[in-house]
């Protein structure tokens, strides 16, 4: 659903015609260092303190540039991000940044949750609406997450003297196949151009499957005028199952040519990962910075994506 009222979602583009023009590649400069991030999800109560220790010191063990610490229902929500977060500050150097969403409370209930994340040792938001109820939003929840970054804004000046330079590092998700609630591809753009524009500092991807999609959403997301990093979300692919299961999560269909080469793998964990890894070299090779990778709380696969694109 869209508003029926005025919110923060304001046009910020005018819409792209894209039908029949050609994506002007321009060369990129080599990078020295790939940037790299990893995607936590805080365990549920009863799982081991140690198995998750020895993730977040496996993943400290590559120097990524920021964790990000998810928050869902099975890990007590924002309760078991903030954990995690304080885990991960008494036991590493790690840069920690908290998925928030609209959908975790009201106003007044987010407002703390901002300062109690803070307090844990966050110094950054992924700024979220969250999976609709099937209820749908109440109506006293912040709406959209162009209003939550409105919120974290006015909390950030709250505690500005607590903050380096005053500023906490805010990310949003971006969609290169397109959210499944959008009127259209130019919409997005229109949503991404006003996040921006709200303090956004950079977004990461939701899922995709073949590097050609990312390539493109960035060359049109540019010449609408984006201009922070889009930074590329690599989830590695074990098997078609959840290849499956993650491409129906997302409202996205897999590719006939992915999911065709699973269903006729002998081995589907060796066959999913090396088209993980041609993905993520493919998108390295065109110039891209960084990748954020999904890593579903799995160290060992974590490792062997990246050990196959060459990041020690």
């Amino acid at each position: 659903m869209f508003e029926a009222s005025p919110s923060t979602r304001l046009s910020a583009s005018a819409p792209i015609d894209r039908e029949g023009a050609p994506v002007i590649r321009r060369p990129r400069p080599k990078r020295q260092r790939t940037a790299l991030s990893f995607e936590i999800i805080p365990p549920r109560p009863s799982d081991s303190v140690a198995k998750m220790d020895e993730l977040i010191a496996g993943l400290a063990a590559y120097n990524p540039d920021y964790v990000s610490v998810t928050s869902s229902r099975r890990s007590e929500w924002l309760e078991g991000t903030a954990a995690v977060i304080s885990r991960i500050a008494e036991t590493t150097d790690l840069r920690p940044i908290a998925h928030l969403a609209c959908t975790a409370g009201t106003r007044e209930e987010l407002t703390e949750w901002i300062r109690t994340l803070i307090d844990a040792g966050v110094r950054g938001f992924l700024a979220l609406r969250g999976d609709l109820p099937e209820t749908g939003m109440p109506e006293h929840y912040l709406q959209y997450a162009t209003d939550l970054l409105n919120l974290i804004e006015e909390v950030q000046e709250e505690e500005a003297f607590r903050l380096a330079a005053g500023k906490l590092a805010l990310s949003v998700a971006c969609y290169p196949k397109g959210h499944e609630e959008s009127r259209n591809f130019d919409h997005d753009l229109d949503v991404l151009l006003t996040k921006q524009r709200l303090g956004a500092d950079f977004a990461i991807t939701q899922l995709f499957f073949e590097a050609q999609d990312y390539l493109d959403f960035v060359e049109v997301a540019r010449l609408a005028g984006v201009r922070i990093p889009l930074i590329p979300g690599i989830m590695p692919m074990t098997s078609l199952k959840r290849v499956r299961r993650m491409g129906e999560l997302s409202g996205l269909e897999v590719p006939e040519v992915v999911e065709k080469q699973l269903l006729e793998a002998d081995d589907e964990y060796e066959t999913g990962m090396q088209l993980t890894a041609n993905l993520a070299r493919e998108i390295l090779d065109a110039g891209t910075g960084g990748l954020h990778v999904y890593t579903h709380n799995n160290l060992a696969v974590t490792r062997d994506f990246l050990d196959r694109i060459g990041i020690q």
